[in-house]
């Protein structure tokens, strides 16, 4: 899977518009400008990208990297003081970024 479809596939799955109107180029270029509206969308686009150490939009991505890539995000969402409605956000994240990898598998194994 690219990080691009990965993008998508958030974008369709996760319950909250992810990108809104922008394309995936567009969204990680607005988040790497820190001109994105949602800081958190920001965090996840960039933190994916950077993870996986994707240098495009088609680089390959995988579940180990991208959420290394996320795991400050995560502990921060987790933590006693936490926005509880960050918290299902990123939850929410989480359960998808996990399912966009089990069905990449199944479609492989198909």
């Amino acid at each position: 899977m690219t990080y691009q479809e990965l993008v998508e596939f958030l974008n369709h799955h996760l319950g909250y518009p992810l990108l809104g109107d922008l394309s995936p180029a567009e969204a990680l270029q607005a988040a790497q400008n820190n001109t994105l509206e949602d800081p958190l969308t920001a965090e996840v686009l960039i933190a994916i990208y950077q993870g996986n150490q994707c240098q495009a939009l088609g680089d390959p991505v995988d579940r180990a990297h991208s959420f290394d890539g996320l795991a400050r995000l995560r502990l921060r969402a987790q933590a006693d003081d936490a926005d509880p409605f960050i918290f299902r956000k990123v939850l929410k994240l989480s359960q998808e970024l996990d399912n966009a990898f089990d069905q990449e598998l199944i479609r492989q194994r198909q």
